[in-house]
């Protein structure tokens, strides 16, 4: 898993069949083609000494390999490593060498070939920018914590590698650190040894190869809490910061189930030895899968009363794709799509990104039932759209072109549009087939490097269809459907003329689809399914029908990957609302609110699904469109939604709040703050009372800053209000929030606030600058960015120094991006 922030974007509720198609466009960058290699690696040895207080890193690594062809050099990756020396590990020889910047040359006495092994050991030390990274635990103040992040070409900040996907390897770790620290890493730890300086040695072997981004270290004070071992046998563990084993234990209690349940799903038991969990304050990102051990942002814990939500909290949503289960689900859903299966160029990331982030939602269907699988499909789908809607960007999921990894990472595109990609596969192929032919798939290529064609072919031999349409579609090629759905009722003949035109823009890269999509109809005496294929830019369909329908839904379980707009009355929508599959019920749901607000039928509707759900979503999203009835019966249904017992739908009711018209909103609003007891819920009536513009004073915001909440929900929340609020006077209350005593979250959010509030602040200036140096990468990242935006020319240096770096590739494209925004800014003085 990748993005370091997963964005969450507003719903746009369009009137449906009257919003304009915006221009779309492909990404531009680089092309990026399997990377060519002279050797193999077979085995990989670190021997290494880490100084946590020093965040150095020395030692040595012994590489054994063959040459793929004759070589009288060896060229390792090795990004601001010291090399101290060079020899042949089996004749205890030196070797000669060069190193530079970015590579270790190693000059061979004789030239070798296919038939030569060899093994090389390199000693060098560091202090790693990037790769490995050193953190405080804001818990335990002078406390230091290390651990690794390699995805997108990283490892060799730390490691003398070769720093790509596409060669596998086993590997060693064998690090020393000071007591009590721990030390976790891949596989089967064969020894810890306790030396006589009173430092600890720990030793771990992987015997399986994988990729040289999945190798992980773990260094840290950890608490360990055991779980039930999958199918009796394969140990299960997670390790938290000391003193939060019952966070831990609340959070992973599933992971079990979870190993067990992809296991049989894909009838390919989980491959690696053991699954360790680990929880990392600041972490890098998100979260990061390794083989045999996982990542966590320390916010996947969970205390009484937090939300579903992986954080940091979102107020823009009533749910998310990334729950704490998800997250959960998706990164070991990489065990079997990205540690096992692996893709050889970061151009075919999704094979590793879609497949998890679809085996998140697979596992929520095993968990919850179909219909969260449904939901989960939708709100991807949301996601995407609107992403494009804001964006005009559109991309195949295979695709080459990118300057740096955050661009083929993107969350909207490779995480969640892939997903429902999959999800029409599996809707295409009908359940046997997709599954049996996945596991056929993973047998094939297991421990292997793997191309989109790969899982193409696999899929064919094991189901016999072609599939040529569905990958150029889908796969090479990009963006999607917009659909206009229509129909008359012709009485004399009992026939529905039903008309779908493709209308989306063809452009380069996005054409006309062929889709198989399914139509249900529905009378007073009966009810059928339909399946018809859309292949061409205007479609006419007569179906039968005895009498006029009650509801005519197209694609109503939710399966393509498609806007569709079809307008309906409002009687009709009412109907739909209360007996379609999920998907047809939300988009009747926020047709009839949008196109018939001031309609008694709508009230009523969104009243039946708050009185007698289907499903919590249904009661989630009828209580956020009542904000768009404006009546004061809406209103008085408010306040009865704000009483409910599930949260994420009194937060639905609050995010409806924000728009215009209620006049009682600012009240019930304030009521929340006062007394709801979820603090997602009032952390996000803060952010929609500074939506309205409620005037905030000094002793409401100092009230509500260092109030208790999960994750200092209420704390963001608060600084995110200042920012929407534009209010420069808040300024002083928000600085101490940059400090790194409070977690990079809050930090953020105190930056982002500041630079809006007051961007021209010299000490705000001197906190970016310090921060684009060496803080934690999100802050990092995040500070690179506002440099740019709030115009600190006097840092400019700083900037270039980042891009000359070039450490991190997605650092170096920020700070390249601020640098080119302050020069715009100098050129035009």
């Amino acid at each position: 898993m990748k993005p370091s922030r997963l964005i969450a974007i507003v719903f746009f509720l369009p009137l449906m069949g009257l919003l304009q198609v915006s221009a779309q466009k492909l990404p531009t960058g680089a092309y990026h083609a399997d990377r060519e290699r002279s050797f193999d690696i077979l085995h990989y040895k670190a021997d290494l000494n880490i100084d946590l207080p020093a965040n150095r890193v020395n030692g040595e690594a012994t590489i054994t390999l063959i040459p793929l062809g004759m070589i009288d050099t060896v060229s390792l990756d090795a990004w601001h490593l010291n090399i101290r020396a060079v020899r042949d590990a089996r004749r205890g020889t030196p070797l000669g060498f060069r190193s530079g910047k970015r590579l270790l040359n190693i000059a061979m006495p004789v030239k070798l070939g296919p038939g030569d092994t060899l093994m090389l050991t390199v000693r060098y030390e560091c202090t790693p920018r990037a790769g490995m990274y050193f953190a405080n635990d804001q818990r335990h103040p002078g406390e230091w914590l290390a651990y690794t992040y390699g995805e997108g070409g990283l490892h060799a900040n730390w490691l003398p590698i070769y720093n790509d996907v596409n060669d596998k390897f086993t590997t060693e770790m064998v690090i020393t650190v000071a007591t009590p620290n721990k030390v976790l890493s891949n596989g089967t730890l064969l020894d810890a040894t306790k030396l006589s300086n009173g430092q600890m040695r720990y030793h771990w072997r992987q015997d399986l190869p994988h990729s040289n981004y999945l190798i992980a270290l773990y260094v840290g004070d950890f608490e360990e809490g055991k779980l039930q071992p999958a199918f009796g046998s394969i140990p299960l563990s997670y390790w938290v910061p000391r003193g939060r084993l019952g966070e831990g234990a609340s959070v992973f209690s599933t992971t079990t189930k979870m190993v067990e349940f992809f296991s049989q799903r894909f009838s390919y038991r989980y491959p690696w030895v053991k699954y360790d969990q680990v929880a990392i304050p600041d972490y890098a990102i998100g979260a990061m899968e390794h083989t045999g051990i996982t990542g966590h942002r320390d916010c996947v814990l969970r205390e009484s009363g937090a939300p579903l939500d992986f954080g940091p909290p979102r107020f823009t949503e009533y749910s998310t794709p990334w729950t704490a289960e998800a997250t959960i689900s998706h990164e070991l859903a990489h065990h079997w799509f990205g540690d096992n299966l692996t893709c050889r160029n970061l151009s075919e990331i999704w094979l590793n990104e879609s497949f998890a982030s679809y085996l998140m939602m697979l596992w929520d269907e095993e968990s919850v039932g179909v219909q969260q699988l449904q939901f989960d499909v939708q709100l991807a789908l949301r996601h995407y759209l609107d992403y494009v809607k804001v964006k005009h960007v559109i991309r195949s999921q295979e695709y080459h072109y990118f300057d740096n990894p955050d661009v083929i990472y993107n969350e909207e595109t490779t995480y969640l549009k892939g997903a429902i990609v999959i999800h029409m596969l599996r809707s295409v192929l009908g359940d046997e087939a997709f599954f049996s032919g996945l596991s056929y798939y993973l047998h094939k290529h297991e421990f292997s490097n793997v191309g989109s064609n790969d899982l193409k072919i696999a899929l064919e031999e094991s189901t016999g269809k072609n599939l040529d349409w569905f990958f150029d579609q889908w796969v090479t090629g990009g963006g999607h459907p917009v659909l206009e759905v229509s129909y008359n009722y012709l009485p004399a003949q009992k026939l529905i003329d039903l008309t779908v035109k493709q209308v989306q823009p063809l452009v380069t890269g996005q054409g006309l689809f062929s889709l198989p999509a399914t139509v249900t109809i529905v009378t007073s005496t009966k009810g059928y399914t339909k399946k018809i294929q859309v292949r061409r830019e205007e479609e006419h369909f007569l179906l039968p029908a005895n009498e006029r329908p009650l509801m005519v839904s197209f694609d109503g379980a939710g399966n393509l990957v498609a806007d569709i707009r079809f307008e309906k009355d409002v009687n009709e929508l009412q109907y739909q609302a209360m007996h379609d599959s999920l998907p047809g019920r939300l988009r009747a749901l926020r047709q009839i609110a949008i196109r018939y607000p001031g309609s008694a039928v709508t009230l009523k509707t969104l009243e039946e699904s708050l009185a007698q759900p289907h499903f919590w979503a249904d009661a989630a999203e009828a209580a956020e469109l009542l904000g768009t009835v404006r009546s004061p019966a809406a209103e008085a249904l408010i306040a009865k939604v704000l009483k409910f017992n599930d949260y994420r739908v009194r937060k639905a009711a609050v995010l409806g709040l924000e728009r215009p018209g209620t006049k009682g909103a600012e009240q019930m609003l304030l009521d929340v703050v006062r007394t709801d007891p979820s603090s997602d819920v009032v952390a996000t009536a803060i952010v929609v009372l500074a939506k309205r513009k409620y005037p905030m004073d000094a002793d409401f915001l100092k009230s509500q800053l260092t109030r208790k909440s999960w994750y200092d929900g209420i704390t963001i929340a608060c600084l995110t209000a200042i920012e929407e609020l534009k209010a420069a006077g808040h300024v002083p209350l928000l600085k101490k929030f940059v400090e790194p005593s409070y977690n990079q979250s809050v930090r953020e959010a105190a930056l982002s606030a500041w630079a809006v509030c007051a961007p021209d602040d010299l000490q705000l200036h001197k906190a970016l600058a310090s921060l684009a140096e060496s803080g934690p990468r999100v802050l990092q990242l995040k500070a690179i960015e506002l440099l740019g935006t709030v115009g600190a020319m006097e840092y400019m240096s700083i900037l270039k120094t980042m891009m000359e770096a070039d450490f991190d590739a997605d650092m170096t494209a920020a700070a390249k991006k601020s640098a080119e925004s302050l020069e715009r800014i100098m050129n035009a003085e």
